[in-house]
């Protein structure tokens, strides 16, 4: 014969509270005016205990056996004294105290715990409107992770080494760090949905000539993408220069104006609508690394995740080397892309013991940790 399943302590305890009285009946602070009252052996210094006035130390414990339906306490000259239910009252609140602290204490213990931090570094487009896409992704991979996502500024340039990760524009010529192609960028014209139902859609570049155009420049001495598109012709007033990707896609999603923006955009937001108007640029985007920095699982983990979910090319047409127009079958393959992203169980392991590539041999070759 199967012996009866023993139930906890806890269990009873929530149990006769419960029986007692229903939830919506009470106020479960009163219980802390209860034990205050046992812990202090009288009314008037459990309210200094609580820091309230004895009144309502009185009101409470009134309302809160009026509650419940019996007696917690005995009056006498010495002081309260708990009766047979107060007893079997404060046994199962005491019990219930214990669940409780426990619950705490076990909810702290799970709760993730920083154990390194990464260091990347990218220009404002992407960390603006790409990356964060995938953040909570990342977080679900690798909660122990403290990332730290720069937007580059030209106090960086040339100081890769206070970064572990850098995603850039350009490869660098030197052996350090590592460096890699990992998708690339193109360029063509935006307009927003708003800006197009008050001034037309252009048809060709020569319209171009009757629409607000916004352009982005590095440097105050470059005159932006639209001038070295037009460097040979007459080239039309742009209304807006900026030096920062991400103003210049604000102002276009607000229907400012129609602006060089990558692909990837359609993505982001409706609002940004692609104009076929055969004009089109490409600008690859490099990540490189210290090979020192892969000691660490933490860069470890943050580069697997860049190359095979941030920037997956054999996923991402946007993001291919070869030019195609954005269409609806790019916003379904999106959400699968981030559906498998948010997998936990394809994170990296955690792998303290794994060793830098060496110094010696190819300079530029990727860790084995690291799929190809």
């Amino acid at each position: 014969m199967a012996r009866p399943k023993k139930v906890a302590n806890s269990e009873i305890a929530y149990a006769e509270i419960a029986e007692a009285v229903q939830p919506e009946s009470i106020d479960w602070d009163d219980f802390r005016i209860f034990l205050a009252i046992v812990k202090a052996g009288s009314l008037n210094r459990a309210a200094e205990l609580l820091d309230i006035v004895q009144p309502t130390v009185s009101r409470r414990l009134a309302r809160l056996e009026n509650s419940l339906g019996v007696k917690l306490f005995e009056r006498s000259t010495s002081g309260p004294r708990l009766t047979f239910e107060g007893r079997r009252v404060l046994n199962s609140v005491s019990m219930a105290q214990l669940s409780l602290a426990q619950a705490s204490r076990n909810a702290q213990a799970a709760a993730p715990k920083i154990e390194g931090e990464c260091k990347v570094v990218m220009g404002d487009g992407l960390a603006a409107y790409w990356m964060p896409l995938f953040m909570s992704a990342f977080f679900d991979r690798y909660p122990n992770v403290e990332l730290k996502n720069f937007v580059a500024q030209e106090a960086f340039a040339g100081k890769n080494e206070i970064f572990d990760i850098h995603v850039h524009y350009y490869e660098p010529a030197e052996i350090e760090p590592v460096a890699m192609r990992i998708a690339t960028l193109h360029f063509i014209p935006f307009a927003s949905q708003s800006y197009l139902k008050k001034h037309g859609t252009p048809r060709s570049m020569e319209d171009l000539r009757d629409h607000r155009l916004l352009d982005l420049s590095l440097y105050l001495i470059d005159k932006g993408s639209w001038s070295a598109w037009w460097s040979n012709r007459s080239t039309p007033g742009t209304s807006l220069l900026t030096n920062q990707s991400a103003p210049l896609a604000e102002a276009v999603r607000r229907g400012a104006g129609i602006a060089l923006l990558p692909t990837y955009v359609t993505l982001v937001d409706d609002q940004f609508v692609p104009l076929d108007l055969g004009m089109r640029f490409q600008l690859p985007v490099f990540l490189s690394f210290q090979r020192d920095a892969l000691m660490r699982w933490p860069v470890r983990a943050t580069l697997d995740f860049l190359r095979t979910v941030v920037f997956d090319r054999r996923l991402m047409p946007w993001f291919a080397e070869q030019y195609e127009s954005p269409s609806r079958r790019w916003r379904e393959l999106f959400d699968d892309i981030l559906t498998q992203a948010a997998d936990p169980t394809r994170a990296i392991a955690n792998a303290p013991q794994a060793k830098a590539p060496s110094k010696t041999g190819a300079a530029k070759r990727v860790p084995e940790t690291i799929d190809e």
